[in-house]
C-alpha cells in the first residue's frame, strides 16, 4: 500500500518543479534572440549605429565610420523607436528638426516597418515610413544587423553611388 502512494505523490511533485515559476528563468540572450534572425525580441534593445558600408562588401565607409562614437537606435516593447544620430555625423543629420527621431515599428515575417513621427524632416522626403528586410548576424560578441538601405542616413549625402550602394549598419551586444 506504501508503495502505491508514493508513485502518485513523486509523479506530482515531479510535475510541479517541471512547471515552476518562469519568472525565476534566465532571460534569453540576444544571441539566442535573433538566432533565426528577425524577431520582435531580437530588435528590442539599443543597437548602436556604427556606420555605412557598402553593400557589396560590408566594408564601413571611411567617411561614414561611426564606431568610436556611435549613433543608438533603441527599440522598445511598446512599439516606438528613438533614433539618436552619432555625434560625428554631418551637421544638417544633427538639428534639432532631426535629432533625434521618434516612430513606431513592426515586425512582419522577415520584414521591419518604421514609421517616423516626431523629427523625420531629415528622412529621404518620399519616405516618412520603410519596410526592408534586414540582414540580421551574429559574430561572436555582436549582433549585427544591416538595413540594406538608407533611410536615417539618406540625406548624410547628395552623391548618388552611396546613397544607391550602401547599408546602415547596427550592433548590439550577443549577451
Amino acid at each position: 500500500m506504501k508503495k502505491m502512494l508514493l508513485v502518485p505523490f513523486a509523479l506530482a511533485v515531479s510535475m510541479f518543479t517541471a512547471c515552476g515559476d518562469s519568472s525565476s528563468d534566465p532571460k534569453p540572450s540576444k544571441a539566442e534572440e535573433c538566432a533565426n534572425g528577425l524577431s520582435s525580441d531580437c530588435l528590442v534593445g539599443s543597437w548602436n549605429m556604427i556606420g555605412l558600408a557598402n553593400s557589396g562588401t560590408g566594408e564601413i565607409l571611411p567617411s561614414y565610420d561611426y564606431k568610436s562614437a556611435p549613433g543608438m537606435l533603441t527599440f522598445s516593447e511598446d512599439g516606438s523607436f528613438q533614433f539618436d544620430v552619432p555625434a560625428a555625423a554631418p551637421a544638417d543629420l544633427r538639428t534639432i528638426d532631426c535629432n533625434p527621431v521618434y516612430g513606431t515599428w513592426t515586425v512582419s515575417g522577415n520584414m521591419l516597418t518604421m514609421k517616423s513621427t516626431v523629427n523625420g524632416m531629415c528622412l529621404d522626403t518620399k519616405q516618412k515610413s520603410i519596410t526592408f528586410v534586414p540582414i540580421i548576424t551574429t559574430n561572436g560578441a555582436q549582433i549585427k544587423m544591416t538595413t540594406g538601405v538608407l533611410w536615417f542616413f539618406f540625406n548624410a549625402t547628395d552623391e548618388k553611388s552611396i546613397r544607391e550602394n550602401s547599408t546602415e549598419v547596427y550592433t548590439i551586444s550577443a549577451n
